[in-house]
């Protein structure tokens, strides 16, 4: 498995969600306007409360649409183990005992797949991690969290 395998695992993660997040908005916007919400009296609020579920379900779709487009646009460097830690790496650490992966990413952060048998992990600009693993090299230490570079690609 390569990371161009892991990004296109990573994009049909993000258009399953997609795709599910669609499926909720239409049941809650149906459930907004359906006969089963209808008032019942002046303190019936299934109305307004299914509306307003609606309307956050259509934001948090707009922005995850919005995710999967900044990701399909997503075309990471090659980095070697000579190179330091950049925008777009694969970072292979041993964090804890443990081989882990991380994919530094414009957008996505918090997703996670299967990569080599190990957990990968997108983080994003907004992660702290992501800030302290950007200039760091192959066989350099964190402190917070504990984790060492093994791996660069």
């Amino acid at each position: 498995m390569t990371k161009s395998d892991a990004i296109a695992d990573l994009n049909s993660q993000l258009q399953q969600k997609i795709s599910l997040m669609t499926s909720a908005l239409a049941d809650s916007s149906e459930s907004a306007s359906g006969d089963e919400t209808k008032s019942e009296g002046k303190y019936d609020t299934r109305a307004i409360e299914a509306a307003y579920l609606a309307e956050a379900q259509a934001e948090q779709l707009a922005l995850a649409e919005e995710s999967l487009s900044l990701f399909l646009n997503f075309t990471p460097p090659p980095y070697s183990i000579d190179d330091q830690v950049g925008p777009g790496a694969l970072v292979e650490v041993e964090q804890s005992g443990e081989i882990c992966f991380y994919l530094l990413a414009p957008t996505a952060g918090g997703t996670i797949t299967d990569y080599l048998g190990c957990e990968l992990t997108i983080i994003t600009p907004d992660s702290r991690l992501y800030q302290e693993l950007i200039g760091k090299k192959l066989g350099d230490h964190l402190i917070t969290p504990p984790l060492k570079i093994i791996g660069l690609e």
